[in-house]
């Protein structure tokens, strides 16, 4: 085969893999900013461990995540919040037994309507996988010297709150989500107003190596064939 061709065939499967184009996972309009925080009646627990977050379904056959937005409520001093992505074996819509695959802690800021920006390296999902923010929600005491905490979970009442899940507990145990003292469903029993968290994941489709091969021998076969006609 001459360069040209050789040339041409690689531009063709790098258009293919091109064709896969990015992805971006969100339940949220962007406008709601309604906010959930620990009770007070848990004010006898001390300070709160909070995490909460979305799962999604990745795009066959797999993404590579590279960005998170998230949009947040009150914060405790200090501002720091922990983002954390974790991949589900059973696929179920359930986070409560996936497995963290990337974590990191970085300031972050109540923005009103206006999301948090994070770039994060490129992390592969497949499946069911869940997007989530943690933050330590510190018992204070309002102006009246009762129990208050921070509310720095944001979410939007007419977003698909199935898939949105919350925990607390003294120190949430990432490596077991189920074993959280508290595990809540926006959906369920124990949320006054159901919802999805405003908290999103945007990436880029990583096609199968085999699709990229086989695309290249086709191309291959046609020159040779077109070769063999002259």
């Amino acid at each position: 085969m001459k360069l040209p061709a050789l040339v041409a065939a690689g531009a063709l499967v790098m258009a293919a893999v091109a064709v896969a184009g990015p992805t971006t996972h969100l339940y949220d309009d962007g406008v709601s900013n309604v906010l959930l925080g620990p009770p007070d009646s848990f004010s006898i627990y001390g300070d709160i461990d909070m995490l909460w977050g979305n799962y999604f379904f990745a795009a066959a056959p797999a993404e590579e995540i590279d960005h998170v937005q998230f949009g947040l409520g009150d914060l405790s001093p200090g501002g720091m919040v922990s983002v954390w992505i974790f991949d589900d074996p059973d696929d179920d819509a359930d986070p409560t037994n996936a497995t963290p695959i990337f974590n990191t802690t970085t300031p972050a800021a109540n923005l009103g309507f206006a999301f948090n920006e994070l770039d994060i390296p490129p992390t592969r999902v497949e499946g069911g996988f869940f997007v989530a923010v943690g933050h330590l929600a510190e018992l204070t005491t309002d102006s009246g010297g009762d129990p208050d905490f921070p509310a720095p979970a944001r979410f939007d009442p007419d977003g698909r709150a199935d898939r949105s899940w919350f925990f607390y507990d003294n120190d949430i145990p990432e490596d077991y989500l189920a074993d959280s003292g508290f595990v809540q469903r926006m959906d369920g029993p124990f949320v006054p107003i159901p919802g999805a968290f405003a908290i999103r994941a945007q990436g880029a489709v990583v096609p199968e190596p085999a699709s990229a091969c086989a695309l290249l021998g086709l191309v291959v076969l046609g020159v040779s064939r077109r070769r063999r006609r002259r």
